[in-house]
């Protein structure tokens, strides 16, 4: 890890446990940061005043010198880090070192128990970037011609009967390993890519790499469905029906491991053309998505008059579940509703064991979230699999049968 402070994103990470401290700078700089990594407080100081982190990330468990003394010695130097606090104790020695930070005058920007989930430390880390990116049409370009691109694979979970939700899918979501920035989400470029045109060659770039790689795991005797996002610009192309079902074929897939995901704004556009393609997709067995249902005023026309065979419940519908009897009530009616219409509903967002419970009531088809999962590199989802998959039968796992 380069320790030479060359952009605005400096991380600092002060934790005893060497092999921890290194994975929380391996997070750093995948995602942009300048790293150094301590394991030893006797220099803190020191450290802080040469390196001058943006982002300090501090254990407060530590044998000689605890947490709550260098927060006590951040707050006389000059140099004032946002301060992410971990520790392996509960909620309430986070809360009272934070409490006792700002009091000291130290800008703590968030907390969390140990361990924590990787995609959970991306978001905190990501969160306190400095977020001046300015990122061109030519990068962008560059980045699809040279390989930058990289696809992440969120697993995605089927009800097969009572307590059994198998893993035997996963979405492709696109990522760019910018050689500056980092590993940057679609948030930091998809629109750039929209306006441009290059959305054509990023979604291209994403379901030959996901098809590649679902040839693979079924040579290697995993089964999984892809689920791939569709931009608005596909459905005004009459031709796209015919290429990307030779794509399939190229990989020896069958049409029905594939779902195309799509929001009801990008079917809007140009209703008769999207209902042309849309149709011709169905007729040849690819499946069709609706995605962020219910978040939209004309999402139920969209499920009335297109030829879509899941429907996709927003996560903010999902995560407010446990706590308001009005969200459990919207999601029950809107798997209901899309039975009646013949569909299969995916719940996002399902982040515990107790929602997937709820929507094991309700009949719920599939489920996303960070309870199965994050989204990761294709080499780790089949750990992933095997992790969540072994609690079941083996017969109830998806393995190639062919």
């Amino acid at each position: 890890m380069s320790d030479t402070p060359a952009n605005d994103n400096r991380l600092m990470v002060m934790d005893d446990d060497v092999d921890v401290g290194a994975f929380f700078g391996q997070v750093g700089e995948d995602l942009g940061f300048q790293v150094r990594v301590i394991s030893d407080p006797t220099n803190f100081a020191e450290n802080v005043l040469e390196f001058s982190p943006t982002v300090l990330l501090l254990d407060l468990q530590m044998p000689g010198r605890d947490g709550i003394e260098l927060l006590r010695e951040l707050s006389t130097l000059d140099r004032r880090p946002k301060v992410l606090i971990a520790s392996g104790l509960d909620s309430r020695v986070l809360t009272s070192a934070a409490e006792l930070g700002i009091s000291m005058g130290v800008d703590i920007a968030g907390s969390f128990c140990k361990p924590i989930p990787l995609d959970e430390l991306e978001v905190l880390l990501a969160r306190l970037k400095s977020h001046t990116k300015h990122i061109t049409e030519n990068q962008l370009r560059d980045a699809v011609n040279q390989g930058q691109l990289v696809v992440h694979y969120l697993p995605k979970a089927t009800f097969k009967g009572p307590g059994r939700w198998i893993i035997e899918g996963a979405e492709a979501l696109v990522r760019w390993q910018h050689p500056e920035y980092g590993l940057l989400y679609p948030k930091d470029f998809i629109g750039l890519a929209e306006r441009s045109g290059l959305i054509v060659d990023v979604t291209d770039f994403v379901f030959r790499a996901a098809m590649e790689q679902a040839r693979v795991w079924f040579a290697h005797g995993l089964y999984m469905e892809l689920g791939m996002n569709l931009s608005a610009q596909f459905l005004s192309d009459l031709k796209f029906p015919d290429r990307l079902l030779s794509l399939i074929r190229e990989n020896n897939l069958d049409p029905s491991m594939v779902t195309l995901e799509l929001t009801e704004t990008a079917a809007m556009q140009d209703p008769a053309v999207a209902l042309d393609i849309l149709a011709r997709l169905r007729v040849k067995n690819v499946n069709l998505c609706l995605d962020d249902f219910g978040t939209g005023a004309s999402s139920l026309t969209h499920l009335y008059k297109m030829p879509f065979s899941e429907v996709k419940l927003d996560n903010q519908f999902t995560n407010d579940m446990r706590l308001r009897e009005d969200a459990r009530a919207l999601v029950e009616g809107l798997v209901y509703l899309s039975h009646k219409l013949k569909m299969r509903a995916c719940a996002e967002g399902v982040e515990d064991e107790g929602t997937l419970e709820m929507l094991e009531a309700m009949h719920c088809d599939k489920a996303q979230g960070h309870l199965f999962g994050a989204a990761v590199r294709a080499r780790e989802l089949e750990a992933v699999v095997e992790r969540w998959n072994s609690r079941f039968p083996a017969k109830s796992r998806p393995k190639a049968t062919g």
